[in-house]
C-alpha cells in the first residue's frame, strides 16, 4: 500500500505522453467531420474538429475491425503516408527575424535533474536566440538532429523526435533542420 502514491504519480507522468485519447461514441458524434484522408478495410483516418469552420482540426483514427476510436490531442499532426502520421512537439519559440532561423533552427540546450528520490526530476533549458561563435558553415538538409561540436555538426539521430532529442542528455548547441521541430512517427495500425 505503500507504493501506491509511487504508481499513482507514474501513471499520471505516463499518461501525460501519450499523443492520443480513445473517444467513446458519444464523444464522436459531436465532432465535426472536416475530411476523410484515409478509407480502408483496416482502419478510417479523419480530419474533426468541434465545428465545420474550425480553424484547428485534430486527426482521428477509427479502428474499423475494433470500432474504437482514437483522436489525437495535438491539431499539430500530419498525415506522413498510408500508415504513418507525425505528431508535432510544441514549437521552440523564436524570432523568425532571428539569424540563428535559417532552414532549420538552432537551439541551445542544457539538461538538468532536481530533486533527491522519489521525487527526482530531469528537464532541459531552451535557449534559441543565438548560435555558435564563429558559425559559416553550410547547413544539413537531411532530417535528423545535429550536435555542434568542435567547429561542425554531428548527427546525434536520424529520427527528429523528442525522445532522440532527450537520449544523449549532452549540454551544447543543436542544430534541427527544416521545420525545425521535433515529431514523433505513430503507426496507425498499431494503436
Amino acid at each position: 500500500m505503500r507504493n501506491l502514491p509511487i504508481y499513482l504519480l507514474f501513471s499520471i507522468l505516463i499518461s501525460c505522453h501519450e499523443k492520443y485519447d480513445e473517444i467513446d461514441n458519444q464523444y464522436f458524434n459531436k465532432l465535426s467531420i472536416l475530411d476523410t484522408l484515409i478509407d480502408n478495410k483496416k482502419v478510417l483516418v479523419l480530419k474533426v474538429g468541434d465545428s465545420i469552420s474550425d480553424n484547428y482540426p485534430h486527426l482521428l483514427v477509427k479502428d474499423k475491425e475494433s470500432d474504437r476510436k482514437y483522436l489525437f490531442k495535438e491539431y499539430e499532426c500530419e498525415l506522413e503516408n498510408d500508415s504513418i502520421i507525425r505528431s508535432y512537439s510544441p514549437a521552440f519559440v523564436y524570432d523568425e527575424n532571428g539569424g540563428f532561423r535559417k532552414n532549420g533552427i538552432w537551439v541551445y540546450t542544457k539538461f538538468f535533474t532536481e530533486g533527491t528520490f522519489p521525487f527526482k526530476s530531469k528537464g532541459m533549458k531552451f535557449s534559441v536566440d543565438s548560435i555558435p561563435q564563429n558559425w559559416n558553415q553550410d547547413l544539413p538538409k537531411k532530417e535528423g538532429i545535429y550536435l555542434y561540436k568542435n567547429n561542425s555538426l554531428h548527427i546525434l539521430s536520424t529520427e527528429q523526435s523528442e525522445e532522440k532529442f532527450r537520449e544523449k542528455e549532452i549540454d551544447g548547441f543543436y542544430f534541427i533542420p527544416n521545420k525545425g521541430r521535433l515529431y514523433d512517427k505513430i503507426n496507425i495500425y498499431n494503436l
